[in-house]
């Protein structure tokens, strides 16, 4: 038998043609870097200052419901709905509703804070311009919270709890706004020693009375004719500062029989 001649390899195929071809690899991608615990941080940051906590958004729904409804006629379930969440979460923060509207007012110590900044900033009680000055940390910071986005809510809710009824059972004016009004009532004795002590505690009142109803000026454009917008929160509040402060200085002086002893 004649053998057959060796086969030229160079001819052959690579593999077995009966043998799937191996799929090539692709390269490995290359690993992530480690996330450092700064970036955790800072991205939980982002998301805690991007999103208000569900505290914040349960304040804000229930001040505007509480501005539009009053303390008795916002529940809430109300509020716990116009906040997006489950009324046990409103239940958890605050538990009842007498302390959610207190938390309300307590948001806005910050006012009280400024108002009583720019009073403690006068460094003369006696100097011709005092009243106008003590007047105008009065008005002025109220007038630029009305300013910003839904500062009218808070404005309206002051309206709603000055003119209720039943504010002394719940110790809002009493505990947030006296402590300041008997700094101002102090300072007003003491820029116009000579006027009547009785006058001045009135004065205040009256002040408040018109600080508090100018948020509601959309008779302004009737009134007018169209001529003043409302709503013209710098002209608003300088006209009421001045207006406050003739006021004031337009009062009575004590009488002589009640008048303090000279030094």
């Amino acid at each position: 038998m004649t053998p057959s001649p060796p086969r030229d390899r160079t001819l052959m195929p690579a593999t077995d043609p009966d043998t799937p071809p191996r799929k090539r690899r692709k390269p490995a991608k290359p690993a992530a870097p480690p996330r450092t615990p700064a970036a955790s941080t800072r991205k939980r940051a982002t998301a805690t200052a991007e999103e208000p906590s569900r505290r914040a958004k349960i304040l804000r729904a229930a001040e505007r419901l509480f501005a539009q409804e009053g303390f008795h006629g916002a529940s809430m379930r109300d509020i716990a709905e116009a906040a997006g969440v489950g009324l046990s979460i409103v239940v958890y923060h605050f538990e009842t509703k007498q302390n959610l509207y207190r938390a309300v007012f307590a948001e806005h110590e910050k006012l009280f804070g400024e108002r009583l900044a720019e009073l403690r900033a006068i460094s003369d009680l006696h100097a011709p311009d005092a009243v106008e000055r003590i007047v105008t940390a009065f008005v002025m910071p109220v007038m630029r919270q009305q300013a910003r986005p839904d500062g009218k809510f808070y404005s309206m809710l002051t309206v709603r709890e000055a003119s209720d009824p039943h504010e002394r059972s719940r110790g809002i004016l009493r505990d947030y706004y006296d402590p300041m009004a008997r700094e101002f009532i102090a300072a007003l004795q003491r820029a116009l020693p000579e006027k009547s002590p009785e006058y001045l505690h009135w004065a205040y009142l009256f002040a408040v009375g018109a600080l508090v109803m100018n948020f509601f000026d959309e008779r302004m454009s009737r009134l007018s004719k169209h001529r003043y917008k409302p709503g013209d929160l710098p002209t608003k509040g300088r006209f009421l500062v001045r207006f406050i402060t003739a006021g004031i200085m337009a009062g009575p002086d004590v009488a002589p029989e009640t008048a303090p002893p000279e030094a």
